[in-house]
């Protein structure tokens, strides 16, 4: 199981603003604001109806408050703890997943969209549809701890959004959503009504399909690795997309590659895939050498246990 963000500390109890990034120095955020821009999904301001409900998390606990927020602005209230004790398998349990986060939506009768490739654009849509969008990236530039955080609201150059740990008013320009959003493939999450499926599906066009939105990841992993071969994170989104395509060896050679070049220091604590395709391939070595490496951090990852015991009983 593939798991997702968390904050390993509390919250500042403050919101923030957080300044964006000249697109003119980066290839593949021109790609994207080009095609958004001659679509014209930047001249529309959007504001879901409903109420945030924000609150700050408290330990560990960005997984369930982002939940709580996209069920406030879908007029479901529930409480911190409740989502917490339905998210988490315990106390020590520091992260939720999109899949546990998405099962948990579903119980309240909300349909939910799980998949990669996102853009500023494609929130704007979807947002116009009158629909929450959780997104999976990293919390700020600065580091690269994980993070969920839900989109509400956005203008011509900036998305808003709920923030369980930096407030309730994060906006991000464009170019700085598109690069804390890289690291996990531009992943993300719509919540809906039943009677709303056919406003999302407009709104996410050919991405409904879930092997179409898996060629477009792929085409873009490529796109980025042609402008720089030496792109890990790149690398690693052209693996996650050959792995959920069923394609094993190949997605543990892009994986392995992503490895080599070199990834973000918490890069494992989240996103597991390159451990999962080497156990498929019989690669245990390599799977339990960087399971072991980074259970050294963090010691009570139960995807990394399981990764390292599944490698463990392969030797």
């Amino acid at each position: 199981m593939i798991k997702s963000v968390y904050s390993a500390v509390s919250h500042p109890r403050a919101s923030l603003k957080l300044e964006g990034l000249d697109l003119k120095n980066d290839a593949v955020g021109l790609m994207l604001c080009s095609s958004v821009l001659l679509s014209g999904a930047f001249a529309q301001n959007v504001r879901l109806p409903g109420n945030l409900g924000h609150e700050y998390q408290r330990m560990n606990n960005c997984g369930p408050v982002t939940a709580k927020m996209a069920l406030s602005l879908l007029g479901i209230r529930v409480t911190q703890p409740q989502a917490a004790s339905e998210l988490k398998e315990n106390s020590l349990d520091r992260n939720v997943s999109v899949n546990e986060m998405a099962l948990y939506l579903e119980r309240f009768g909300f349909k939910t969209l799980h998949r990669w490739a996102g853009s500023p654009a494609l929130v704007r849509r979807l947002l116009a549809a009158e629909v929450p969008v959780i997104l999976r990236q990293q919390m700020k530039l600065t580091d690269d701890i994980g993070h969920y955080r839900v989109a509400y609201a956005a203008d011509s150059s900036r998305i808003t959004f709920g923030d369980s740990y930096l407030g309730p008013s994060v906006r991000l320009l464009n170019g700085t959503l598109e690069r804390l959003w890289k690291p996990y493939g531009g992943e993300f999450l719509v919540v809906y009504r039943p009677k709303q499926e056919a406003a999302v599906r407009k709104a996410v066009g050919q991405d409904w399909n879930f092997y179409q939105n898996l060629t477009r990841l792929e085409g873009l992993s490529r796109a980025q690795i042609a402008n720089n071969s030496n792109d890990a994170l790149a690398w690693w989104s052209l693996g996650r997309s050959r792995l959920l395509r069923g394609s094993s060896r190949t997605a543990a050679e892009a994986f392995l590659k992503a490895d080599q070049l070199g990834l973000p220091a918490k890069h494992y604590w989240y996103q597991q895939e390159a451990l999962t395709a080497w156990n498929r391939v019989a690669w245990y070595k390599l799977a339990n050498r960087v399971a072991a490496r980074h259970l050294r951090n963090y010691p009570n990852s139960v995807e990394l246990l399981t990764a390292n015991r599944v490698a463990r009983a392969g030797l």
